[in-house]
């Protein structure tokens, strides 16, 4: 009977084992990724304030038409207006395979529809808006061998084999997994190049990526390569790590205020990590409620960096010559007025000196000179 007894405190404990789950895959874990914690320094503009706000946006609309393009023109349109009337810049993360066709169509209508949104986010960044690089997948082949014929890189190369893989398969695993290390790095190195041809005059002034489908790789050994690649590539900045298994409950992206900033260790180098804040809908998303003073008040003795993402493309109407389903016109009206209040919101706490609104590159540059 003894015996008996004592069986059961260690079968509670086997079947308490056996029933826990493992901890969701946090790369903010990862020892290789430290956090950094930006200090408020007197005499300057943003001495006063109690967060930097980084208002982001992925640009990556349909342009399969001219209807599309011209609405994605259309879009940007909005955007700059909104920016200059509240006087908060956007940081543009530009999915650059949204604009290959300046380079690589023979339909010259489209060719000059695709210019015209290269001009768009040209005269945006005159403006005083941050354009970086995104990317869901490899570049645009076609666009990548004239990039190539144009000027050459050197690339290194490495391979490894995937196995359960807890993210969508988006950006990493089809850039890596799918085509190899050289490849990913091809694909950042003049994914950066062609960008920074279009928008900056050739100027090195392409900092950060942001990877499509917040796809980094899947474990510590991926994540790590990704940063690897993104060095590699010329890149100082990332802006999307997320913790979990993507489509469970424990998926979400970036994190805190206090916890989205790090420096990421690759060998002697270092790349910095701006991830977006965790928020309703898994960030903080414009056009959904936020406390945004809230946040800004959540980290003490620091500046909280709170990092906002919203897609343009939401907006865009259907093409009536298009066979994909476009959402009701009321409804994207609806959005429009929701993103133009969070606009004001935001102006409105940059009056009260909580919010001090600033690009990716200008938050950058101080993160580096508090190093």
């Amino acid at each position: 009977m003894r015996r008996r007894i004592l069986c059961v405190p260690v079968l509670c404990l086997v079947l308490t084992g056996a029933c826990s789950k493992p901890a969701a895959e946090n790369p903010f874990d990862y020892p290789f990724i430290r956090p950094l914690h930006l200090k408020r320094e007197a005499n300057k503009p943003y001495s006063d304030y109690k967060a930097f706000y980084v208002l982001t946006e992925d640009f990556e609309p349909l342009v399969d038409t001219a209807a599309e393009m011209d609405s994605a023109s259309d879009l940007l349109k909005f955007a700059s207006a909104l920016s200059s009337t509240y006087k908060v810049p956007w940081t543009h993360f530009v999915d650059v395979n949204t604009l290959a066709a300046v380079k690589t169509s023979s339909d010259l209508d489209l060719k000059q529809r695709s210019q015209n949104l290269v001009d768009a986010l040209k005269q945006m960044v005159e403006a005083g808006d941050d354009c970086e690089l995104h990317l869901h997948g490899p570049l645009n082949r076609a666009l990548l061998d004239q990039l190539r014929s144009q000027e050459k890189q050197h690339l290194k190369g490495s391979e490894e084999a995937v196995e359960r893989y807890r993210q969508r398969r988006s950006f990493f695993y089809q850039s890596f997994y799918r085509e190899g290390y050289r490849e990913l790095v091809a694909s950042l190195t003049y994914g950066k190049r062609f960008l920074e041809d279009s928008l900056y005059g050739g100027a090195q002034q392409v900092l950060a990526f942001r990877p499509g489908g917040w796809d980094h790789g899947s474990t510590s050994a991926d994540t790590f390569l990704y940063f690897q690649a993104l060095e590699d590539s010329g890149l100082i900045a990332n802006s999307g790590l997320s913790t979990g298994d993507f489509g469970g409950k424990n998926w979400r992206v970036g994190n805190d205020p206090g916890r989205n900033v790090a420096t990421v260790a690759v060998g002697d180098k270092k790349v910095f990590e701006v991830s977006p804040t965790a928020g309703p809908g898994g960030y903080v998303n414009p056009v959904l409620p936020n406390d945004l003073a809230k946040l800004a008040a959540s980290v003490k003795n620091e500046m909280a960096v709170i990092v906002s993402v919203y897609h343009l493309g939401a907006l865009q109407p259907a093409d009536r010559g298009s066979s994909k389903t476009g959402r009701p016109e009321s409804e994207i009206q609806s959005e429009r007025d929701a993103l133009e209040e969070h606009f004001k919101t935001v102006a409105k706490l940059a009056e009260q000196k909580i919010l001090y609104p600033i690009t990716l590159r200008g938050l950058l540059a101080i993160i580096s000179e508090q190093q």
